[in-house]
C-alpha cells in the first residue's frame, strides 16, 4: 500500500484524461498505473492488471514523485548523448589531423585521440565512443598511413613517376605535406 503522502500527491491529476491524450504507449501505461494507484489499488494489483512487475510500478511512482508527470517519459539516456558540442566538431577534426601531421612516425590511435579530447576539449570518451565520433566526423581512424621520419619525398615522387598509369600509390595525405 502506498503512503498517504504519495496518494495526496496523486490526487490533483486526472491520469485517465492524460493517458487518453498520450501517444507514447509506454508513457500511457505508466499514467494508467498511476490512475489505478490513485483509486487505492496496491502496486502488486496494478502490476498484475497491467502485466508488469510491481517493482516497475514502484519505479514509476518514484519517477512521478521526483519529477511529476513529465518525468514519466523514462530515464534519460545520458550515455548515448554526444559529449562534444556540435560547434566543436570541426575544431576536433582539425586537431586530429594536426596530431597526425605532428607525429614523427606511427599512427594516431584511438587512445591518442581520447587523450586529445580530454586535454583540448575537456570531454571524456570511451574508446568505442572515440571511434563512433570519428565515424560521425567522416574520419576513418585507421586508414591513413603514417609518414616515416626518414622518408624522402623526392625519391618517392621519382618512384611514382615510374609506376604504370592506373596503379595504386600510397601517398601521404595532402594536408600533411
Amino acid at each position: 500500500m502506498l503512503s498517504q503522502h504519495i496518494i495526496d500527491q496523486l490526487q490533483p491529476y486526472d491520469f485517465d484524461r492524460l493517458a487518453r491524450k498520450e501517444s507514447d504507449g509506454r508513457r500511457r501505461l505508466r499514467l494508467i498505473a498511476l490512475a489505478h494507484l490513485k483509486e487505492g489499488k496496491s502496486c502488486s494489483e496494478v502490476g498484475a492488471a497491467l502485466r508488469v512487475s510491481r517493482h516497475a510500478v514502484m519505479r514509476w511512482v518514484q519517477w512521478f514523485i521526483a519529477g511529476g508527470v513529465a518525468r514519466l517519459a523514462g530515464m534519460p539516456h545520458d550515455w548515448s548523448t554526444q559529449r562534444l558540442a556540435k560547434g566543436q566538431e570541426e575544431a576536433c577534426r582539425q586537431a586530429v589531423e594536426q596530431l597526425q601531421c605532428e607525429r614523427g612516425g606511427g599512427r594516431v590511435r584511438g587512445k591518442d585521440i581520447r587523450q586529445l579530447l580530454d586535454r583540448q576539449f575537456g570531454v571524456a570518451y570511451s574508446l568505442n565512443g572515440v571511434y563512433d565520433l570519428m565515424k560521425r566526423l567522416g574520419m576513418v581512424w585507421i586508414s591513413a598511413r603514417a609518414v616515416s621520419p626518414s622518408a624522402d619525398p623526392v625519391a618517392q615522387a621519382e618512384f611514382k613517376k615510374k609506376l604504370r598509369p592506373g596503379s595504386r600509390s600510397n601517398a601521404a595525405p595532402e594536408h600533411c605535406a
